[in-house]
């Protein structure tokens, strides 16, 4: 683990990262990379699905 993602890591791995981990995470990288936050590909891959209990 290298720690924070940088732009070039998703843009040259945006097959594998949406292969592997499915499109939801693609976006979320996608869209940490927009809003210009700093993160962990750990942080952005393992965020908990939103719940049911709010319905």
């Amino acid at each position: 683990m290298r720690g924070v993602i940088t732009g070039r890591e998703v843009i040259e791995n945006l097959g594998l990262i949406y292969r592997e981990f499915g499109a939801t995470c693609l976006l979320r990288c996608l869209w940490a990379l927009v809003r210009g936050r700093s993160t962990t590909f750990l942080e952005v891959a393992c965020q908990p699905e939103p719940s049911d209990r709010y319905r």
